[in-house]
């Protein structure tokens, strides 16, 4: 009798859903049903939406409750009932091989690994992988406060993924969709284990394998060529793996004692180096392709647990894609109902097999097990933030009120002073945002400090001029420089930068501004941008190199780039530098005219300022020196990382309103005094009833505005001190830079009407 024929084994396969975002069963059923041709195969779901359900692979179905309504030790005794009867069970859910690892009384014909294994291939760290030659991206748990999560995120330039301790992944990249992210995962899954991840740069690669009782029976390779917008593969090609992996891989799996599927997805990055983003511990929706490929791993796994010999799987092809076709459905099974996409949200869930109350279920099961990790203490306030608060408030004013932080401006500006006495071989200039903030106080510390004044405007320049910067000391830049007109001054300025080849040609045909450096903003070709002057075309890179040409020749010319580097990231940053500085000796090439003057900068965030451009500064100068070498003056624009800490905002509760998780604090400060409150987290500090200034950490509560309006949401995810009541004051830092000079109006009962 031929291998396969006499067995008529029953298999339970549960996780059949097969959409988009595919769970394994139907990919197990269709591999067993090859090599097992007279197995009872059965289908196990928690709910009529999964698809998978209807495929004639399976013999039968055995549709539960959903998750949140099942009566848990009812099932898992109907599951054991199964067990002892003689079936095999096979789950296609991460969280219900942790559900049965848990529950079963005897798991032998669950195959499953042992409850252990699950905690040392747990996300992010997976620690069973120490040994094995994968690296683990660099992760940060979301516990931690906003502040530092927002350094995690600018530290890898936005190139972050937002995952769950199971399910899901995000993209980042910005703070308002790390915001919408986390609330989403947080009120889906009902659990805070979030993390932030770095994304690597490569191809996705797997390895799937089998084991039984420690002993690894079979593995392959997948190289992913095609993946949904979900991340789901489409398309791969299955080959061997490589013979050193696969024996550090026995050694592991011998040590955790694995049996069952198991997925081990990582990326293999151009320089070769392989980074694990996931260990699951079931086989992947994949699965049947590496069958038609000769590997069939479920029967693998099924002969080495006494069901008997399977079928040898036939050679079909190494590469496979998916592909969608229609099938009846099972008339004992019928659709649901039909649903309004704009009534049910879940319509087309990636979850339907309730996977999200699931977790639910686990948590309220084993709240130890699954407790976060405490948040890590909060740092001590600063001790010249915390005199210049004191100083402030000492007495009864009224809020909301911005509040100028004077010891904090000076340290800040006395970074730039102590930068700027370094003398190497290029002098070094440092640039004061006048848009950011033109407060006169921090306008008169700019001049005193030594610093230019940057302006974009006519506008600009006269607050510049009367805050006592001589026009030697002012960089116009911007695409508004004649707004508005016949503002400039007599004297020439220190230097002046056209943002587009139009602008430049203004100049020549009219005179435009006189300064000692004048010339081009450069738009890097790897940026989106609407400011400076593209050099993607080469037929507009030659028109430029014209006009430059044609300045007069005693002009000396400069070069600016602004990008804000809390966009891309301070490594990203220093990667389009590099890039401008070519660009900059092209110019100088194709101009024949050497570049005196080189201005760099845009938006840095004041820690990354603080520790990472001064901390770069000799060695950027030396890298534009090397290609520039007539280079004299290298100008540096910190944009908001002078102005952000310097002043706060002080505000008022008016009431507090309690929720079901966490408070509702009401107070009298509005998006309108901190208009850039969605955009990154400002640090929020409470008055103790002692006095003292006390920072707040992560929690569930959350300051709202006094504006009627939806979007008036000043801070979330904050924990308010016990004691806080109506008339108790917070500070919310961080807001001297587009905070102060964005605020508006709006809700005060004022109309700005200085331009009707």
């Amino acid at each position: 009798m031929p291998p396969g024929a006499a067995q008529q084994p029953t298999f339970y396969l549960s996780g059949v859903h097969s959409g988009p975002n595919p769970s394994p069963g139907l990919g197990v059923a269709r591999s067993l049903r090859d090599a097992y041709p007279r197995a009872r195969i059965v289908a196990v779901d928690y709910s009529v939406e999964s698809s998978g359900l209807h495929s004639d692979t399976f013999d039968d179905v055995w549709v539960q409750r959903p998750w949140k309504e099942l009566r848990l030790p009812v099932y898992q005794a109907a599951v054991q009932e199964r067990l002892d009867g003689g079936a095999y069970w096979i789950p296609g859910q991460d969280l219900e091989v942790e559900w049965l690892a848990r529950s079963l009384s005897d798991p032998t014909r669950a195959l499953i690994p042992p409850l252990r294994a699950l905690a040392r291939v747990a996300k992010p760290t997976i620690d069973a992988a120490g040994t094995l030659p994968f690296s683990i991206p660099d992760f940060f748990s979301v516990s931690h406060s906003d502040w530092d999560l927002h350094s995690f995120c600018r530290e890898h330039g936005w190139r972050v993924w937002l995952k769950g301790p199971n399910y899901e992944a995000y993209r980042v990249y910005d703070w308002p969709s790390f915001r919408a992210a986390r609330h989403g995962m947080t009120s889906l899954w009902g659990t805070d284990q979030l993390f932030l991840q770095r994304h690597v740069r490569g191809s996705e690669q797997s390895v799937a394998l089998c084991a039984y009782q420690g002993e690894l029976l079979d593995c392959v390779h997948l190289a992913k060529h095609t993946q949904t917008a979900e991340g789901k593969t489409w398309a791969g090609k299955i080959s061997p793996v490589d013979p050193g992996l696969v024996e550090e891989l026995r050694r592991v799996i011998g040590a955790l004692e694995w049996t069952g599927g198991a997925e081990l997805e990582y990326v293999r990055s151009p320089d070769g180096a392989m980074h694990l983003i996931d260990w699951n511990p079931r086989f992947p929706a994949w699965i049947h392709a590496a069958s038609f490929a000769g590997h069939n791993l479920p029967a693998r796994l099924m002969e080495a647990a006494g069901v008997g010999t399977p079928l040898a799987s036939p050679y079909r092809g190494n590469q496979f894609t998916r592909v969608v076709i229609e099938i009846p459905v099972r008339e004992t099974h019928p659709l649901p109902a039909v649903k309004d996409p704009l009534d049910d949200w879940k319509v087309g869930s990636k979850h339907p097999s309730g996977m999200t109350e699931l977790a639910r279920r686990l948590t309220e099961s084993d709240p130890e097990g699954t407790e976060a990790a405490p948040a890590p203490a909060l740092p001590e306030m600063p001790a010249p933030l915390r005199w210049d608060l004191d100083e402030a408030l000492a007495g009864e004013l009224p809020t909301p009120r911005r509040i100028l932080l004077p010891r904090t401006a000076q340290e800040r500006f006395s970074r730039v002073e102590e930068a700027m006495s370094q003398r190497p071989e290029v002098e070094v200039g440092f640039g004061y945002s006048v848009k950011t903030n033109p407060h006169p106080s921090l306008l008169a510390l700019a001049d005193r400090s030594g610093m230019f004044a940057e302006v974009i405007s006519g506008a600009e320049m006269r607050q510049a001029l009367s805050a006592g910067f001589p026009p030697e000391r002012i960089i116009l830049n911007g695409p508004a420089q004649q707004w508005p007109a016949a503002a400039g001054p007599n004297a020439p300025l220190f230097a002046a930068f056209a943002d587009s080849a139009q602008a430049l040609r203004r100049w020549l045909e009219g005179g435009g501004p006189q300064a000692r450096y004048r010339g081009l903003r450069l738009r890097p070709v790897m940026l989106n941008s609407r400011f400076g002057t593209s050099f993607r075309d080469p037929a507009r890179f030659s028109e430029t190199l014209a006009l430059l040409r044609a300045l007069p020749p005693e002009q000396d010319l400069g070069l600016h780039f602004h990008f804000a580097s809390d966009v891309l990231g301070p490594a990203r940053w220093r990667e389009v530098y590099e890039g401008v500085v070519h660009w900059a000796r092209a110019v100088q090439d194709g101009t024949g005219r050497p570049v005196r003057c080189l201005d760099v900068g845009g938006g840095w965030f004041p820690d990354d300022f603080d520790r990472a451009l001064l901390v770069w500064l000799e060695e950027l100068i030396a890298e534009a020196r090397e290609l520039l070498p007539e280079l004299e003056r290298f100008l540096v624009e910190p944009g908001k990382a002078m102005a952000q800490p310097t002043m706060a905002l002080a505000t008022t509760v008016l009431e507090i309103r309690e929720r079901k998780e966490g408070n509702d604090v009401v107070v009298d400060a509005a998006i309108s005094d901190l208009p850039m409150a969605p955009f990154y987290p400002h640090r929020v500090y409470a008055q103790a009833p002692d006095g003292r200034w006390v920072p707040l950490g992560r929690g569930k509560d959350r300051l709202l505005g006094r504006i009627c309006m939806e979007t008036d949401l000043l801070a979330s995810d904050i924990a308010l001190p016990e004691g806080l009541g109506q008339g108790g004051k917070l500070v919310i830092g961080d807001a001297g830079g587009y905070d102060a000079s964005m605020a508006y109006n709006f809700g005060r009962g004022v109309l700005d009407d200085a331009c009707c």
